[in-house]
């Protein structure tokens, strides 16, 4: 059966699906990328890197699922009532074109109904770091980093 974790934190962790399995040694070179901490300031040593915690969804359950399918489990209602929201700002899948190519790129998906902005793709080093803590804060827009 296919399940998410939603969440009612102010500031939740990055959530990542993994939605291929054909290939393990892929996806740790996406994990690899993802553990790498996002810069967001060179000049100060201390504090200018974020790392986001992650929730990772490591289950075959959700091998091959779309974005449409990471939606609707996400959004589910409870008792026939409206879709639910989440809590995640964003949801990132490691799909199968995220494991091909020679650096690890992410789907990201807004889990917001009203969003118009497809699903897009993005690196998988640091951007998703910066993608997440920026919609998490409200500081920018999910169709700002497809630009």
């Amino acid at each position: 059966m296919r399940v998410l974790p939603k969440t009612d934190a102010d500031y939740p962790p990055l959530l990542l699906v993994r939605t291929d399995y054909r290939d393990d040694d892929a996806w740790q070179r996406v994990l690899a990328a993802l553990d790498k901490p996002w810069i967001f300031d060179e000049d100060d040593e201390d504090n200018g890197r974020s790392k986001e915690d992650i929730v990772r969804v490591d289950d075959p359950a959700w091998a091959d699922a779309t974005p449409a399918d990471v939606l609707a489990a996400l959004t589910a209602p409870a008792d026939g009532e409206d879709p639910a929201e989440c809590g995640w700002p964003v949801v990132f899948l490691a799909d199968r074109a995220s494991m091909r190519g020679a650096e690890p790129t992410l789907l990201a998906v807004s889990p917001d109904p009203e969003e118009e902005t497809e699903p897009y793709r993005i690196p998988a080093l640091e951007t998703p770091h910066e993608m997440h803590c920026n919609l998490a804060i409200a500081n920018m827009d999910f169709d700002e980093f497809g630009e």
